[in-house]
């Protein structure tokens, strides 16, 4: 059975990556400097894929067909979208086997995923792809979650479906050593008046209650008053479905960072993963 043996959530601004320079000096080092730690954690555990979870920016679904959840089942994803973003363009190795039995295994858990044989990988996956893999080599299934357009998974039901993922990615028998990454967050509003504001008490609350253990306080914010900061902060619905995916446990906060340049709180938290079937007593 496959052990999640790396499991981290990062913010994903699109200037970390088209423009990385633009932040403070000593704001991209705390950060950048987290992120180099997960991607050694993730090497030294031999990771042999990743499973990656992201929010929706209308690049593979639009309002006239938008699911709330989906699954890229692909041998490759094309990415970056975007011109602008300093990234390479490629085709990111699939994984179609552990893809499959995710999406089997949460349909049969009650959630009804979308699927994709062409999912494409924007910003939202590849900043954080990226930095764990400049080589882009390590097979990615993409999970795309509806972060904003209205009518939403509340955080419970983003837990819900993370329990169910995290069950998936351990009973399959394909793989021993799969990686877990959330990308998204932290507060930001776009495209209305409010961009640029980041919601710094938000930020650090969400991120105290992951480091605690205890997100009883997050799953019973409405989805309402989750959008008070910021229209794109609905993202850490994939924080959350990761941390579920860990069994609640306490994560470890590695950066907290208000990089106004970026108009997003950036942010990294860690979790302890699990010990490969092969080195448990």
């Amino acid at each position: 059975m496959a052990a999640i043996v790396t499991a981290y959530a990062s913010a994903h601004a699109p200037m970390m990556s088209a423009d990385r320079q633009s932040a403070p000096p000593d704001q991209a080092e705390r950060f950048f400097g987290a992120l180099r730690t997960v991607r050694e954690q993730a090497r030294a555990n031999e990771a042999q894929a990743v499973v990656m979870i992201s929010g929706e920016h209308f690049t593979n679904f639009f309002l006239k067909n938008l699911p709330q959840l989906a699954i890229g089942l692909g041998e490759g994803h094309r990415g970056p979208l975007e011109k602008w973003l300093n990234i390479p363009k490629t085709i990111v190795p699939g994984e179609p086997g552990l893809a499959m039995h995710i999406l089997e295994e949460t349909m049969a858990a009650g959630f009804q995923p979308a699927l994709s044989y062409e999912m494409k990988a924007d910003h939202g996956f590849m900043t954080v792809y990226y930095e764990l893999d400049p080589m882009m080599r390590m097979p990615m299934v993409p999970i795309i979650m509806n972060c904003t357009t209205p009518p939403l998974m509340t955080l419970r039901q983003s837990y819900d479906f993370g329990v169910a993922l995290g069950d998936a990615i351990r009973s399959y028998q394909g793989l021993d050593r799969v990686a877990l990454v959330a990308g998204g967050g932290l507060s930001h509003f776009v495209g209305e008046p409010r961009v640029g504001d980041i919601d710094e008490e938000f930020d650090r609350w969400f991120l105290d209650q992951l480091g605690r253990g205890d997100l009883s306080e997050i799953l019973a914010v409405p989805n309402d008053v989750l959008a008070e900061a910021g229209n794109g902060t609905g993202e850490v619905r994939a924080w959350v479905a990761l941390a579920a995916a860990m069994g609640g446990a306490a994560g470890q906060v590695l950066a907290y960072e208000a990089v106004y340049e970026w108009i997003n709180g950036m942010g990294v938290v860690l979790y302890e993963g699990d010990r490969p079937a092969a080195s448990q007593t």
